[in-house]
């Protein structure tokens, strides 16, 4: 086998490192989805960066109550540019941040 037919079959079942990260939540009341850097911006280039980003707002937005308060950031976690979930870096597990259905 060539090296250029190898590289192929490398490529379709390797896994791809992601071109970049957004934190994605929502916004209670109306609960629509957003993403910071918006989806016409350039995404982060770390995961760790999006991560930190992510518990900030966390901390910052976080009711004490079992109500959820206006503007309050709820599911909040990290993603990929094609808007796949990443796991969190310090446990390799998912995980979201303000969990609320």
């Amino acid at each position: 086998m060539k090296i250029s037919q190898g590289m192929k079959i490398i490529g379709k079942g390797w896994v791809q490192k992601p071109k970049g990260f957004r934190v994605k939540y929502q916004r209670h009341p109306d609960l629509t989805i957003e993403y910071t850097p918006g989806l016409d911006d350039g995404p982060l280039d770390s995961d760790i960066v999006a991560w930190r980003y992510a518990w900030k707002l966390y901390m910052s937005t976080k009711s004490d109550q079992d109500t959820v308060k206006e503007d309050e950031m709820v599911n909040i976690t990290v993603v990929d540019t094609e808007n796949n979930d990443i796991n969190y870096y310090v446990t390799g597990m998912p995980k979201v941040y303000n969990q609320k259905n």
